[in-house]
């Protein structure tokens, strides 16, 4: 795949020798190609033995300039001029393109750096040739602002001399912030695109579709864990860099995956912290440490998912318009993610994910604060049937304190307008589907039958009985769906949040 393309300039990108005064001419054909590759997420750069100045004046005229990213403008033999080019841009030689009309540059570039491709511009077809090049190119987005920032970043450790490696890094103000489990389904487009790209830092070598990646995250309560890793510094926005995944019962790593621009920043190392913290015992090649060392990355600052701002600048960053202020809620714990990502809705959904997650507990305490609560709300009334969800208080739930919390949460909502689906858990399934710490059959059709109470009392609240919708083949447990399930249960939760928007336009 090729991700760079390296233009000579003096009878390749244009007619004629600037050095020699000629009035050059631009060979338009070929500039369309380099604005058509920029869009389709594959750089350009040059390597020219010419005047940087003059050089810079006369692209800039043409109006080519922006369209290049790390110029190598200089008479200065071009094998050593590109390997540095690519050292700068830390990409591989395999993935790049140089494009000269002197065979003579074109075999000394190949003889220092083998895995080159090279193309004579005077050859029949050369032009034909770009132009397929361009059309197997996967659709992807425009790169330049990324190597930008790579270049500049790359200036300034230049500039400042005598700070080590460890210290320049500090003064980059890198933050990190992983995504963990479900919530990476509304990334999975650059999940794919970066898993598939990548090869240098690629440390597992794997490469994934988009479907079986979605399946093995919304399953990954079975088998796997995982985060994708934004980073951004003070030189802006580096995007989705980085995606892990671990199996869960082996803790060997499935993809251990980062972009090249991110190279030599720490990434790799901060992304193992986040992975210690579930998984001290998590298998790290030691061909892997030999590349990015034991370091901590302490340089790297981890920026929250949970807080909003956050999430809105990663949705912001990936093109995704999902609105800052949503109308519906979904609170099904670690399901959430999935049930937001097959509704149709999902530009109006906020969804719970750990730590922030919405627990019934709340409404133990008269006082609450509910605020954070919008207008329509999904709640999966098994995650809090289980004695975890009641630290310090598991032991009052087989009295009145599971219906006294129902009942003030009931009342908040209703006075406070909003509606409310609660998703009940199955009553119908094998002894072995139930938990442990008191998510017995029993409690689930004592609270299950609670909550029908309920939509008698309050008109705001409506019940889902996930078994009328799902088979025990569906679920995993009771309180996890499989992929499929997700979907289903998905399908329902937006024919009622269709249904009471409506009423509640109807009424207004």
């Amino acid at each position: 795949m090729v991700k760079l393309v390296i233009w000579d300039l003096d009878d390749t990108l244009w007619r004629g020798t600037l050095a020699e005064g000629d009035d050059v001419e631009l060979f338009e054909r070929r500039a369309q190609v380099i604005r058509a590759l920029n869009r389709h997420g594959v750089v350009s750069s040059i390597c020219s033995k010419n005047s940087f100045e003059g050089a810079r004046a006369k692209l800039t005229d043409l109006g080519l300039w922006d369209e290049f990213v790390f110029p190598k403008i200089a008479f200065e033999p071009k094998p050593q001029a590109i390997a540095g080019l690519l050292a700068d841009m830390q990409l591989r030689a395999a993935d790049t393109l140089f494009i000269d009309d002197n065979p003579i540059n074109l075999h000394e570039a190949k003889f220092v750096l083998p895995e080159l491709n090279v193309l004579d511009i005077t050859a029949p077809g050369s032009d034909e040739a770009l132009e397929a090049i361009l059309a197997d190119q996967p659709a992807s987005r425009n790169r330049l602002a990324e190597y930008r920032q790579l270049e500049q970043r790359k200036q300034d450790r230049l500039a400042v001399g005598p700070l080590s490696d460890e210290e320049f890094l500090h003064s980059c103000e890198i933050r990190a912030c992983p995504v963990a489990m479900m919530a990476n389904l509304d990334f999975i487009d650059r999940i794919v695109e970066l898993v598939n790209r990548s090869n240098q830092l690629n440390y597992t070598q794997s490469r994934i579709d988009a479907d079986v990646l979605r399946n093995e995250i919304t399953s990954g309560y079975l088998n796997y864990y995982c985060w994708s890793i934004f980073v951004e510094d003070k030189y802006g926005d580096h995007g989705l860099v980085g995606f892990v995944m671990i199996d869960r019962n082996t803790c060997q790593f499935r993809h251990f995956v980062f972009s090249c621009r991110v190279m030599h920043m720490g990434i790799e190392n901060f992304a193992l912290r986040v992975v210690g913290k579930f998984f001290p015992e998590k298998v790290v090649p030691a061909a892997w440490r030999q590349r990015f060392g034991w370091s901590e990355a302490q340089w790297v600052t981890e920026r929250s998912y949970e807080d909003p701002e956050t999430r809105q600048s990663l949705f912001a960053g990936q093109g995704l318009g999902i609105t800052a202020k949503p109308q519906l809620r979904i609170m099904c714990a670690c399901q959430s993610g999935g049930l937001a990502h097959y509704s149709k809705a999902r530009a109006e959904i906020d969804f719970d994910i750990w730590p922030r997650l919405f627990d019934l507990k709340r409404f133990a305490d008269e006082t609450v604060d509910d605020a954070d609560l919008p207008p329509f709300l999904a709640y999966g009334a098994g995650t809090d049937y289980k004695d975890e969800a009641w630290p310090e208080l598991a032991h009052l739930l087989d009295g009145e304190l599971y219906q006294t919390c129902l009942q003030r949460m009931c009342e908040r909502i209703q006075k406070r307008g909003i509606n409310l689906l609660v998703l009940l858990p199955p009553e119908n399934l094998p002894g072995h589907q139930y938990g442990p710490e008191g998510l017995t059959r029993e409690r689930t059709i004592r609270y299950n039958a609670l909550w029908r109470d309920a939509v008698q009392q309050y008109p705001c609240v409506t019940t889902l009985d996930i078994q009328e919708i799902c088979g025990p083949e569906a679920m995993v447990d009771v309180n996890h769906h499989r992929p499929a399930a997700l979907e289903t249960v998905a399908r329902w939760v937006d024919i009622w949040y269709s249904h009471v928007k409506s009423m509640d336009a109807a009424a207004a």
